[in-house]
């Protein structure tokens, strides 16, 4: 679940915002009501996106930014403003907010943009997939003994020209070489590398995966 911290000097603003936020799944960990109060509630809740007001009394949106900044350049912090002078849209433009939302707040724009900037790329979650059965892999392949394993390298090598990284992609040449050095044994294999991919063995790229090698 996503953690987030709003911060606005209007106490109202911030109960509204954080039920808003909470009934669509994503956690209100921290509340404050000056810039001050962000950079302490991000220093000790490290949340993974940050509302902050730019107009607040003393220490404001700009003032918390840049301690923000300071902490983590790459922190996800959201500006949620309804007038903004030309000092501020300077300091911004330094700062270079994750975002900025203007009041009066559009749900649907709010949550759209806390997905797109928290959650993993498609990409990046299909990458993670690829490690960890790769992983597997070697792990299945190492119960065998180093020597079967270098083996299977070997001839992935030497027949196709790749590595056991490129498994993921070409489960045929996988299968092809644990067959032609395992024989029998090859289904023995593929059920123990099914065991070590339990945890993932139900997402569709990873269930795909292991239906080529056991077809």
């Amino acid at each position: 679940m996503i953690r987030a911290v709003v911060v606005d000097d209007d106490k109202d603003t911030v109960a509204l915002f954080s039920e808003i936020l909470s009934s669509n799944n994503i956690a209100v960990i921290g509340k404050g009501y000056n810039g001050q109060e962000a950079a302490f509630l991000y220093q000790k809740l490290k949340p993974d996106v940050v509302f902050l007001d730019i107009v607040m009394p003393v220490y404001d949106g700009i003032y918390g930014l840049t301690k923000i900044r300071g902490m983590n350049p790459d922190a996800i912090v959201i500006i949620t403003t309804n007038q903004m002078t030309i000092n501020a849209q300077i300091a911004l433009n330094k700062l270079k907010p994750s975002a900025i939302i203007k009041e009066p707040i559009d749900v649907n724009e709010i949550i759209k943009t806390v997905n797109q900037l928290c959650l993993p790329s498609l990409d990046s979650v299909n990458e993670m997939k690829k490690t960890m059965v790769i992983l597997a892999i070697k792990n299945t392949l190492l119960e065998l003994g180093i020597e079967e394993y270098d083996k299977v390298l070997d001839l992935l090598q030497k027949e196709y020209g790749c590595k056991l990284d490129d498994c993921y992609e070409n489960p045929e040449n996988l299968k092809n070489i644990l067959k032609k050095l395992f024989g029998n044994s090859y289904h023995d294999i593929i059920n123990s590398l099914s065991e070590n991919l339990k945890g993932i063995s139900t997402q569709q790229s990873v269930k795909e995966f292991l239906e080529n090698l056991s077809s």
